[in-house]
């Protein structure tokens, strides 16, 4: 039994699996951030169309730019714990992979509800998932690479 320990515990300080773990940890923290920034973004938006009386198309794009600048912090403060201070190269970078983003979102669910009239949320769905997968890795390997 106290082998089984001994080697559970040598398996966790292995470089591998610890780096395994970080970068869970980290996917885990961006998906939290994501879904309160998906929080702020509608918020904003339905406020701006149905308060303020804004064009959904620019309400839309005032609110996308506002989640976007409220994910970049939390990502560099939190989920990524980057203390450099290269704020505004990582925030182009930042906008750039979400911008790239939207692009396959539109893509995916203009494709998948056009094309194959697949129901339009579930192409949104499938859209958000695929997103975030490209949003984490981008973001990762290359606006907080700490190489």
């Amino acid at each position: 039994m106290k082998e089984l320990f001994k080697g559970i515990i040598i398996t966790f300080r292995h470089p591998h699996v610890g780096f395994r773990l970080t970068v869970m940890r980290q996917f885990v923290k961006f998906c939290m951030v994501g879904v309160l920034n998906t929080m702020v973004s509608f918020g904003v938006y339905a406020m701006l169309t149905r308060y303020a009386l804004f064009d959904p198309l620019a309400a839309n794009a005032i609110a996308f730019v506002i989640a976007v600048t409220i994910s970049f912090i939390l990502n560099k403060m939190w989920t990524f714990s980057d203390r450099s201070g290269t704020y505004v190269r990582q925030y182009y970078r930042f906008f750039a992979i979400s911008g790239i983003g939207l692009v396959i979102s539109e893509f995916i669910i203009f494709t998948l509800h056009t094309m194959f009239h697949v129901f339009d949320i579930t192409a949104f769905i499938i859209s958000v998932v695929v997103v975030m997968f490209w949003n984490f890795g981008a973001n990762k390997s290359w606006t907080f690479n700490k190489k």
